[in-house]
């Protein structure tokens, strides 16, 4: 991600050096509302939506977007702009064959309902010091002896929270996007 974000910010103070536009760059994960109801899980932008309709793929059955060439390995940034460009041609081919495998290998089982993907199943596993993570750490450690609470304050677990809440999102599974065969 740390590679996509700085090519995303350079790509567009080249755009804005060289056509004296305005434009706002979008990290894969930015910007999101943390209110409810979708507490992080919905942002004002949908870079996977914005991908299908730009040309780029089509949704598969992971609810991922699939390219052609790339499957489901791809991060999607966004530059916004008032630059005339014209989009690629939709992806009208069926990438997806309905294999099963990721859904098989998702351990949050957040694939089991077709069409949709149950974003609490699926934050649980994929990024376990998240702000789930937090939650939970600190309920435990208020309920802990002061022994306890020190013992957790030395835990690795802890050092990945307190690191986590500085760096932003760290997703821990790609189990969907790896067992996918399309675009291998």
């Amino acid at each position: 991600m740390d590679l996509a974000n700085r090519n995303n910010y350079l790509m567009a103070r080249f755009i804005e050096d060289r056509f004296k536009v305005k434009i706002a760059p979008i990290a894969p994960s930015y910007p999101l509302n943390m209110a409810l109801p979708g507490m992080g899980l919905i942002g004002d932008l949908s870079l996977r939506h914005a991908a299908v309709a730009a040309g780029l793929g089509i949704f598969g059955r992971h609810n991922l977007v699939m390219h052609p060439r790339f499957g489901s390995r791809i991060v999607f940034t966004a530059i916004l702009m008032e630059l005339p460009l014209v989009s690629d041609p939709p992806v009208t081919e069926e990438l997806c064959n309905q294999c099963g495998l990721c859904v098989d290998a998702c351990p949050g089982k957040a694939l089991d309902v077709e069409g949709q993907t149950d974003n609490m199943k699926c934050l649980r596993v994929s990024q376990p010091y998240g702000i789930g993570g937090m939650i939970g750490f600190v309920r435990k450690f208020m309920g802990a002896t002061p022994e306890q609470q020190k013992d957790m304050l030395l835990d690795p677990k802890f050092l990945h929270l307190y690191q986590a809440s500085f760096i932003g999102f760290q997703y821990e599974c790609f189990r969907c996007m790896a067992v996918c065969p399309i675009g291998t």
